[in-house]
C-alpha cells in the first residue's frame, strides 16, 4: 500500500493530534456553487485515524477510499493520515469519534459496541444484502443517533474467520482440551466447542503455540503469515465462520462542515470500496490459502453435517449475546439477515 498523504510535523505528537488538530480541516474558497441555500462545495481536509497501524492489512483499501473520494470531489476533499492506536488507542476509538476528535475513523464495528451494543452483531450479517433491504440505513440511524458519526461502508467484506490448529480436527469432539487463543469476537464460540479461551496477544501467540502452551487460533481467513503462525500450527479448518467487521465512518463534527455534493462522495466512495472489497478478498484468501499449502499447511474441510453444527453454534453463541446486550435492537438486525 503506498504511503498515505500526511500533514508535516504531526505524527508522534500523539496528544497534540488528539487534542489540537484533529478535527475541522481547513476550508478556503468556494470551488463551485450550489442550488440556492445549499452549502457550497469548499476545500477541506480531514484527518483519518484508524485502529490499527499503517500497512496493517485491515487498511489495504484505505488508499483506494482516499483517492476516490478525492478524484469524486473533484479534488475539494483531501482525505490525511492522523494516526494509528500509537494516535488514539482502538479502545478510545469511539469516544474520539463521538467527540468530534476524529474526523474520519477507520475501525471495528465491534469496538463501538460499549456505545452501541448491538454492533456485535455486526460479524453476522452480510454487506450486500444490508443494502438490499434496509439494514444498512438502519445500522447508520444507530451511528448517528449514538455515536454522532456516519456509517459509510464495510471495508473487509467477504473477509471471514478460521480456526487454525495443531491437532487434526473431523468432528466436534476433537475440540475438547484444547486451549485455543481467541478474542472477544468468537471466544463463546470457541467455548462452545468444549476448548479453553484465552487471549493471547498476537504478538505472544507464536512462542504459545511453539510451547503449545496453546493448541491453536482463531484468526481472519488472511493475514496469518504476518505473525509466521504457519511455521508453528498445521491444520486450517474449513467452513468459515462470521465476518471480520472493519468498517470506515466519519463523524458529524466533520459531516456538517461537507456539501451535500461532498456527503455524497463520500457515501459512494464507502459503498464502491465496500464492493471492490468483496473481490478483492476471494482472490486473496485463495493466493493466500494456495501459499500456507506450500508451507505445508493443510485443510481441513469438515463433513456436512458437522460443519453444519459447527456454524450453527457459531451463529447460536453470538446472538445470544447480542440480544443479551440489547433485546430490541438485536431483533431488528437479525430481522436484516433472514
Amino acid at each position: 500500500m503506498e504511503k498515505l498523504k500526511r500533514p508535516g510535523a504531526m505524527i508522534g505528537l500523539a496528544v497534540c493530534i488528539v487534542f489540537l488538530t484533529a478535527c475541522g480541516g481547513k476550508q478556503t474558497q468556494p470551488l463551485s456553487g450550489g442550488a440556492e441555500g445549499e452549502k457550497e462545495s469548499k476545500e477541506v481536509t480531514l484527518k483519518l485515524f484508524a485502529a490499527w497501524p499503517e500497512n496493517n492489512s485491515n487498511l489495504v483499501d484505505m488508499e483506494k477510499f482516499i483517492q476516490k473520494v478525492d478524484e469524486k470531489s473533484n479534488h475539494t476533499v483531501e482525505i490525511v493520515w492522523g494516526g494509528g492506536p500509537e494516535a488514539i488507542p482502538s479502545n478510545q476509538m469511539a469516544e474520539a469519534i463521538k467527540n468530534g476528535i476524529v474526523d474520519v475513523a477507520w475501525t471495528a464495528h465491534t469496538y463501538n459496541v460499549s456505545h452501541i451494543p448491538v454492533m456485535e452483531g455486526m460479524k453476522l450479517t452480510d454487506a450486500d444484502k444490508m443494502r438490499e433491504n434496509g439494514g444498512f440505513e438502519f445500522v447508520d440511524e444507530l451511528y448517528v443517533k449514538n455515536l454522532n458519526a456516519h456509517y459509510l461502508g464495510n471495508v473487509t467484506n467477504g473477509l471471514t474467520y478460521n480456526l487454525y490448529t495443531k491437532k487434526e480436527i473431523h468432528t466436534l469432539e476433537d475440540f475438547k482440551g484444547l486451549t485455543i487463543r481467541a478474542t472477544p469476537a468468537y471466544q463463546a464460540f470457541v467455548e462452545s466447542l468444549g476448548a479453553g479461551a484465552v487471549n493471547t496477544s498476537a504478538g505472544e501467540a507464536y512462542q504459545a503455540l511453539e510451547r503449545n502452551v496453546i493448541q491453536g487460533y482463531g484468526w481472519p481467513s488472511l493475514g496469518i503469515k504476518d505473525y509466521g503462525w504457519q511455521e508453528v500450527s498445521e491444520y486450517i479448518i474449513e467452513p468459515a465462520f462470521y465476518t471480520v467487521d472493519v468498517a470506515v465512518f466519519v463523524s458529524d463534527k466533520a459531516w456538517n462542515g461537507l456539501s451535500e455534493e461532498q456527503r455524497k462522495v463520500l457515501m459512494q466512495a464507502g459503498r464502491e470500496v465496500e464492493e471492490e472489497a468483496k473481490v478483492y478478498y476471494k482472490d486473496a484468501i485463495q493466493k493466500d490459502r494456495e501459499e500456507l499449502i506450500a508451507e505445508g499447511m493443510k485443510v481441513i474441510t469438515l463433513s456436512d453435517d458437522v460443519a453444519r453444527e459447527y456454524l450453527k453454534l457459531a451463529d447460536k453463541e453470538a446472538w445470544a449475546n447480542v440480544l443479551k446486550a440489547d433485546q430490541v435492537n438485536g431483533e431488528k438486525l437479525k430481522g436484516y439477515t433472514e
